[in-house]
């Protein structure tokens, strides 16, 4: 049996993917894999392309009669977020953001924990920093490896949504990124992929190198030491199985969502 696997081109899904498509572990089916940006597969999960997609947390409720969340492939922020930056320190109520996307799990951040915007546009992840450079918009909400580099350019942070996160959630990591396998698939054939993905993870945990090696393929920066450093801030002990402490945030994630009137009540189907 072969499975399609939908993931980002981002070097932490590379990352722990590694060993299943490099062929570095023995597993129970054969991968082909497809890479797009998350906002356009959360986008594309709706018409049920592929067995395992990556998914946002907000994304997710969407599809929710389509796919099951796995314990496995989850990027939780543990110390870290989504951030608003800017040319300078700026009051954001009525701003136009740059956002990454409105089913992107930093998005719905943003309207739960930050000051009403006045337009929050959408613009490829990737792309919002010269957005804001060129004054398209006020400010944009960063996610992925962007978040180690805007100072580079003279931006500064606005507001970190961990920050906010963590006054209402405590301790609890912040959910991001997971990933989500076919509702109509077996049982069995669920677990045994998710066994194949917690082993391909353990793995590039233990040939760090190699696995970091193989991610930059996918990098946007050719900067080894500071890909390492963005992978391990999102690919951590969580990723492996997200367990109790992941399943209590995502509760406490959708249930901010719904108490502030965005969305209905809301839980996911976890496997």
């Amino acid at each position: 049996m072969k499975m399609l696997i939908a993931h980002t081109p981002d070097p932490d899904d590379a990352f722990m993917f590694y060993a299943m498509f490099e062929h570095k572990i023995k597993t129970s089916f054969e991968y082909d894999q497809v890479v797009k940006d998350i906002e356009t597969l959360n986008k594309e999960s709706v018409d049920l392309k592929y067995d395992v997609t990556a998914i946002s947390a907000n994304g997710y409720m969407h599809v929710s009669d389509k796919y099951d969340l796995t314990t496995s492939g989850a990027s939780f922020g543990i110390s870290y977020g989504p951030q608003v930056i800017a040319k300078k320190n700026i009051d954001l109520k009525g701003k136009t953001i740059a956002s990454p996307g409105k089913y992107t799990s930093a998005e719905l951040l943003y309207r739960m924990f930050a000051p009403e915007a006045g337009i929050l546009k959408e613009i490829r992840f990737d792309k919002i920093v010269n957005a804001i450079m060129e004054n398209e918009v006020d400010a944009g909400i960063l996610i992925h490896d962007e978040q180690l580099t805007y100072q580079d350019k003279g931006l500064v942070p606005v507001l970190n949504l961990y920050d906010e996160w963590k006054k209402y959630a405590g301790d609890l990591p912040i959910p991001l990124g997971f990933n989500a396998i076919r509702k109509d698939m077996p049982i069995e054939d669920k677990l045994k992929y998710k066994a194949d993905f917690e082993n391909s993870i353990k793995y590039a945990f233990e040939h760090e190198t190699d696995a970091v090696k193989y991610a930059m393929k996918y990098s946007r920066y050719d900067d080894f030491e500071l890909e390492r450093k963005f992978i391990l801030m999102y690919v951590n002990e969580l990723s492996v199985d997200f367990g109790e402490k992941g399943r209590k945030a995502l509760d406490l994630y959708y249930k901010r969502a719904a108490e502030k009137n965005i969305i209905k009540p809301f839980k996911p189907t976890i496997v």
